[in-house]
């Protein structure tokens, strides 16, 4: 049986039904926290989704994984280092990062930069 965790947000405080927030400062990160929306614990054997949320000024950790990942900017703006190229993000971009790329969002904006993460299970 599949799981719904309802969107309990409101007034640009993105947070969900039954989903913990988490602090998110490893690596390097700075500012930022971390919900696994969908996870293991609801059953998912094959994908993963994260949303992320890093404060204005903060950053992602400097990361490179052995597997691939899709994300989804639902608001903010940021520089993305991939590989060895930078790019300018904002809302409504999807990015898609190979397995071993080096990687990093830096919240660039002065709102929060938040975003949903595709990954392999692993809560």
């Amino acid at each position: 049986m599949g799981v719904i965790h309802r969107f309990t947000g409101e007034q640009g405080n993105y947070t969900w039904e039954g989903v913990d927030v988490e602090t998110y400062d490893k690596g390097g990160a700075v500012g930022g926290s971390k919900q696994v929306v969908i996870g293991k614990r609801d059953g998912a054997v094959n994908f993963g989704m994260r949303y992320y949320e890093i404060a204005p000024g903060g950053q992602t950790s400097f990361d490179r994984h052995d597997h691939d990942h899709g994300v989804y900017v639902l608001r903010g703006t940021a520089r993305l280092l991939m590989g060895w190229e930078v790019f300018e993000i904002g809302p409504g971009d999807v990015v898609y990062i190979p397995p071993n790329e080096q990687h990093q969002f830096e919240n660039t904006g002065d709102e929060p930069l938040g975003f949903l993460c595709a990954v392999p299970p692993r809560d």
